[in-house]
């Protein structure tokens, strides 16, 4: 023992500390060396092996080991070359693992609030980043996916934003293009009615040309694809059966390739089996061949995915289907009669952004939230490795004395952080596995590949590298901090642990950073929390509480008449009304927030277009007598449809006040006429008997369009939707409705059964998650800098104890010494508040999309949010200040 104080005295005689001093620090470093040895012989060692255990245990650093040891280790082999072993590399950074590892678990508490706060801002990026991952980076599961585009048509001056194309315009497409190696064409119809394998069921299905697959890059895994002469009008009663479909309802059997099932009523032969996964478009189950003839324009309803040429771009590809359009439209100007040169409007997107739509701005939004709430955990954990160090400064001091170099501190201290971080790591993981199984609950319709989140490698790869530059990130100052301590100065204030101007500015920059960062979270989720109330509380024109809807689809063989068609749906609204508990009832082609949009260009009497003009575009519903009742919309002037209407032979319609201020403002719109676009043959004059309000058909959020709706019975589609309103809970009448069809037709299935609640909630899944998300992020934040301004202003009232003890023993009150720690708090937040205001400012029109008659750069938002986090920081601020004014002048000066 004496050997090993004479070495430690000669590594302190450089500093020429006090004699005094440098005998205390000599005799603590013993009592701690005697600690140690004790708690070595408790474990079970022998005197010489708890000696020694304890002496290495002191330090992990090579040069306060020798000098505690009192032995000349010997030195150390030489590098070794590329190739052998790096074990001699590798021991520096297990033993700091090592020592870090002991020092936190021997500080359970410090160890664990740094470990939860660094959890969820590793957790959340790793739940965010999955959703990213799947939807917007993941490669589509196709060929060469890269390559694969859809491009639309559109009309602004129509109001059209997309507009799909005709048979005759996508042939002359395919012909034609210079960029595209091959354009295949889709239409999801809804599906198919599948019968004689049980009970009838409604499978999703779509219609497509016989190059779909090809153009995808995908074959079937059984059979074949469709033939070019299959989607000719009589091209034969052929299908693809999905994977999914094929193994529930055909047991996996392959035999069924080649065989006859049962399809809307007709012996349809498969052909195909798909290979496991693929759903394309709208995971659909069935598809079909779409009959094409190269010439039709009665229905403007097909979606195109085409392949590019290698090297060619979205931009050039535009420029191509552009240019072969204006040829095509300049040529037929009975079908474009307002074409011009250069009037094409084309629009190319690649499939993968195609297919993410109105995701892609609030999922980047979320994952930059959750990257501000990193920051801020990343903030609040380097103030707490920072006020460590602080408590660690003389022991650090003491190391450095002993001979161990900055850089070794440095590295020790960034241990400690890498194994926070990584405990952060895993706990993160857990938390994010837990919310990964959350979203993959949502509506794939609404969020399109949600199904396919998971912690794939990708995503786990992404964790390990944050948790590294976490560790990195909030291990720097406190590392940097300590490697520069000044010695003298340390050893000589003895116990006091106070870190100095440097390391309080230090500090004091985290807390400001943490506050501007929060408040730019909590405008963010202000501003989206207005506009979903503004959102709810419109007027959608219709009221959907206690409505069912429910659809029918009759098989025109056995429904071949329009005749027929209308005596089937009238009988079954009158059996529907019969049903006890139902108020109203009546059957449309498209209700209120459900999927797709039958447009058509209409006239009004006396106002027809002038050549060059455009022709305007209305919204098409066809709607039965009772079915303004049964969804809850008023009729304005007029009346509604009655059944006398379809005796009278005069052919009616319902306009709303969209239409009316078009064609009509300042007059009288009921007896005016209006008519389809086309041969008046087949368009006849529509008298106009009531006018509706507008109504939100597709969504609460969209723009207010023109709506026209035709009588039911005048004009009959085969497939409609029943909807009810209900006195009494609208899902139960479901079994009751089921029955009342099942009596008329055994082999109908009625399907897309929903209540109008739920098919709002399912259009507001994507905007009420990103509003909870970034809720549940500004809310995180702000709990994270309210921690963060509590510790440092709780930590500085800890190293002002003496001076307060002073302050109060001169005869200053309490209150002033309350003002004193206060003023403090308060102009960190007013820094902070200040500096992140400024931040929002520039981020906020980010998300004006998202917004619903909220503007980005809202004062009372702005207002009230600055107001809830300086009350949370004066609140934070107001309880270690409280503590000051209760210290005791005598117990204070004592301690000293």
């Amino acid at each position: 023992m004496a050997d090993w104080r004479s070495e430690v005295r000669s590594r302190l005689a450089p500093l020429r500390l006090d004699p005094a001093r440098e005998a205390e620090i000599v005799e603590e470093l013993a009592l701690h060396l005697e600690e140690l040895e004790r708690e070595r012989r408790a474990q079970g060692l022998s005197p010489d092996e708890a000696a020694r255990a304890a002496r290495e245990a002191l330090s992990d650093d090579d040069a306060l080991s020798n000098a505690l040891l009192g032995v000349v280790r010997p030195a150390r082999p030489p590098a070794v070359p590329l190739g052998g072993s790096r074990g001699p590399r590798l021991a520096p950074l297990l033993g700091d693992l090592r020592y870090g590892w002991r020092l936190l678990h021997s500080r359970p508490g410090f160890t664990a609030a740094a470990v939860l706060t660094l959890a969820l801002g590793i957790g959340a990026n790793t739940a965010i980043f999955s959703v990213v991952n799947a939807v917007l980076l993941r490669p589509l599961p196709f060929p060469d996916a890269d390559r694969l585009v859809t491009y639309w048509g559109t009309a602004p001056e129509k109001g059209l934003p997309v507009v799909a194309l005709p048979d005759g315009l996508f042939a002359y497409h395919r012909t034609h293009t210079r960029t595209m190696e091959s354009v295949a064409a889709f239409e999801p119809r809804g599906g198919m009615t599948l019968t004689g394998q049980g009970e009838p069921e409604r499978i999703t299905a779509a219609y497509v040309s016989s190059n779909f697959f090809e153009v995808l890059g995908v074959a079937p895994a059984v059979g074949r694809g469709f033939r070019r002469e299959e989607e000719r009008p009589n091209g034969g009663l052929v299908v693809v059966l999905s994977d999914a479909l094929w193994k529930t309802r055909f047991g996996g059997d392959s035999g069924i390739v080649g065989r006859p099932i049962r399809l809307n009523d007709l012996a349809t032969t498969v052909v195909g089996i798909m290979p496991p996964g693929f759903e394309f478009p709208d995971r659909s189950r069935i598809w079909a061949p779409q009959r094409l003839t190269g010439e039709s324009f009665n229905c403007w309803c097909l979606s195109t995915v085409a392949r590019l040429r290698p090297g060619i771009t979205p931009e050039e590809a535009r420029r191509d289907i552009a240019r072969v359009t204006d040829d095509f439209a300049l040529s037929r100007p009975d079908v474009f009669p307002d074409a011009k040169p250069g009037g094409s409007r084309i629009v190319v997107r690649s499939l993968n952004t195609s297919l993410v739509g109105d995701v892609r701005t609030p999922v980047l939004v979320l994952l930059a939230a959750v990257g501000l709430v990193l920051l801020i955990a990343c903030a609040n954990v380097a103030n707490l490795m920072l006020a460590r160090a602080n408590q660690r400064t003389r022991e650090i001091s003491v190391r450095c004395c002993l001979g161990a170099s900055p850089a070794r501190i440095r590295s020790q201290l960034f241990a400690e952080s890498l194994l926070l971080s990584a405990a952060g790591a895993g706990v993160g993981l857990a938390l994010a596995w837990w919310v990964i199984s959350l979203v993959r609950g949502l509506p794939a319709d609404r969020i399109p590949r949600i199904d396919e989140v998971a912690l794939d490698p990708v995503v786990l790869a992404f964790t390990v590298g944050i948790a590294l530059v976490t560790g990195l990130l909030f291990g720097s100052a406190p590392a940097l901090r300590a490697s520069r301590v000044d010695l003298q100065e340390a050893l000589r204030d003895g116990t006091r642990s106070s870190g100095g101007r440097a390391s309080r500015r230090t500090s004091d920059a985290f807390v400001v950073a943490q506050l501007a960062l929060s408040l730019v979270l909590l405008v963010g989720a202000g501003l989206l929390l207005r506009s979903f109330r503004n959102l709810m509380h419109i007027d959608p024109g219709y009221r959907v509480e206690q409505v069912l809807m429910a659809q029918l689809q009759l098989p025109y063989q056995r429904y071949p008449s329009d005749t027929v068609v209308q005596g089937f749906y009238s009988r079954v609204m009158e059996r529907v009304r019969a049903i006890p508990g139902v108020s109203e009832a009546g059957v449309t082609n498209r209700p209120p927030l459900s999927p797709g949009n039958p447009q058509d260009n209409v006239v009004a009497e006396g106002l027809e277009p002038r050549p060059g003009e455009p022709v305007l575009v209305a919204n098409i519903r066809y709607v039965s007598s009772g079915y303004f009742a049964a969804i809850g919309t008023p009729v304005l002037r007029g009346r509604p449809f009655a059944a006398s209407d379809l005796e009278s032979g005069t052919r009616v319609a319902i306009v709303d006040q969209s239409f009316v201020d078009r064609y009509w403002p300042g007059e009288d719109p009921i007896g005016k006429r209006v008519r389809h676009v086309g041969d008046p043959a087949d368009n006849p004059w529509l008298t106009v008997v009531g006018v509706v309000p507008n109504v939100k058909h597709a969504q609460l959020d969209e723009e207010t369009s023109l709506q026209l709706y035709e009588l039911f019975g005048q004009v009959t589609p085969w497939r409609m939707h029943v909807v009810v309103r209900s006195q009494l809970p609208p899902a139960t009448l479901v079994p009751a409705i089921r029955r009342q069809v099942v009596s008329l037709d055994p082999g109908l299935p009625l399907f897309d059964i929903r209540t109008m609640d739920q098919a709002l909630a399912t259009t507001l899944v994507p905007r009420r998650l990103t509003n909870v998300l970034l809720a549940g992020f500004a809310l995180m934040a702000l709990l994270l800098a309210a921690v963060g301004i509590y510790g440092v202003v709780s930590l500085g009232v800890n190293g002002r104890v003496r001076e307060f003890g002073v302050r109060l023993a001169l005869g200053a009150r309490p209150a002033d010494v309350q003002r004193l720690v206060l003023r403090h708090g308060i102009r960190l937040a007013t820094v902070g508040i200040g500096l992140g205001t400024a931040a929002a400012l520039g981020f906020m029109p980010v998300l004006r999309s998202l917004l619903f008659e909220v503007p980005p750069f809202d004062p009372v938002t702005f207002a009230i949010v600055a107001a809830i986090l300086g009350s949370v920081a004066l609140l934070a601020c107001y309880l270690p200040a409280r503590r000051a004014t209760r210290v005791d002048p005598t117990e204070a000066l004592r301690s000293e």
